[in-house]
């Protein structure tokens, strides 16, 4: 799984003068079936499933990037 953290500027306007998107964080790592908990469905029907808590520690874990501010 390869999941990417950023930050916008969606306030400031003009909208021209925006600050660019900025990456903050990248991770990048093997995960399983075991690593996600699953989620019921919802409203429109669609099942979703998303890591559980020791998945989301061994993901980040395996940073690429990590901004240092």
């Amino acid at each position: 799984m390869c999941v990417f953290v950023y930050t916008v500027d969606n306030e400031t306007e003009p909208a021209v003068d925006r600050r660019p998107m900025r990456f903050t964080e990248v991770y990048l790592g093997d995960v399983g079936v075991d690593d996600f908990r699953r989620n019921a469905r919802g409203e429109l029907g669609t099942r979703t499933a998303t890591l559980h808590a020791a998945g989301i520690k061994r993901l980040r874990e395996n940073w690429v990037y990590r901004d240092a501010l």
